[in-house]
């Protein structure tokens, strides 16, 4: 186990999806970059200390195919800021987002 973990949960009903590359870019990047100590620099620390997971939760109804989604652990992360890039958005609107059962799935990996 690293020293230090991160989950990131995201909704992933299409009302996020017009929002979350200025979301990615503005903050989720300085912020995962500055917990793995790399800040902005880019660099890679010698030994990482971190890990990073992503926890994406749909709208409960009929028209989602899943309710919840998790990606296993990485520690790089490039690959991490890929994976929020390539999220996909969809669903939703009317119907209660499942963001307990996301927040539930983040505290169990």
């Amino acid at each position: 186990m690293a020293e230090k973990q991160l989950i990131v949960a995201v909704e992933g009903t299409a009302a996020m999806g017009p929002h979350w590359q200025a979301v990615v870019s503005d903050y989720l990047d300085k912020i995962i970059r500055y917990f793995c100590g790399n800040e902005l620099t880019g660099q890679k620390p010698p030994s990482p200390t971190f890990e990073l997971s992503l926890v994406m939760f749909n709208a409960h109804g009929p028209y989602c195919s899943c309710l919840v989604q998790r990606s296993g652990w990485t520690r790089d992360v490039d690959i991490f800021l890929q994976w929020l890039s390539a999220v996909p958005f969809a669903g939703g609107g009317f119907n209660d987002a499942a963001i307990a059962e996301g927040l539930a799935e983040a505290l169990m990996v």
